[in-house]
């Protein structure tokens, strides 16, 4: 149990991995496979003399494939046998939308800091550009200052 945990723990670390995600799959799969097979040999041993037949029939109701040829004789074989199928296809859903879920945040994360970093250029440009701005700006204030504004010819008034 603990190789499972680590590999979902390798897959929760690095979502974007399609190693570790089908790791995660392929190792939930054979775990249930092997469970399973464990449980019917146990529950109905008439029906699944040997590890082999029980794991071939486990195999095949996992994967949903279901041959038909291969199926449970006794009442606690056959319910063994539906819940396994239960499992096995709420289990496969719940990890295959658990991996598009980790998927999509790795996208959705690697899309914010692209973004992030699309602003941060965005945002550097404008504060340059207001920093000329306002040097402009200091430059026209001071050379209005210097010189003295137009006004009207007050000597042309006093003379006449």
């Amino acid at each position: 149990m603990s190789y499972l945990s680590r590999v979902f723990v390798r897959f929760q670390n690095n979502p974007s991995s399609v190693r570790y995600a089908a790791a995660a799959i392929v190792s939930t799969f054979i775990f249930l496979v092997v469970v399973g097979a464990l449980l019917m040999r146990v529950f109905d041993p008439d029906s699944y003399p040997n590890f082999g037949e029980a794991l071939w029939f486990t195999l095949q109701t996992v994967t949903t494939v279901g041959y038909g040829d291969d199926t449970p004789d006794s009442g606690p074989g056959r319910v063994l046998a539906g819940i396994v199928m239960l499992v096995s296809i709420a289990l496969i859903t719940v990890i295959t939308a658990g991996i598009t879920s980790m998927f999509i945040r790795s996208i959705s994360r690697e899309r914010d800091e692209a973004n992030h970093l699309d602003m941060t250029e965005t945002l550097a440009r404008i504060e340059s550009s207001l920093a000329r701005a306002h040097e402009r700006l200091d430059q026209i204030e001071h050379s209005t200052i210097r010189t003295p504004p137009p006004g009207p010819d007050t000597s042309a008034i006093s003379a006449g």
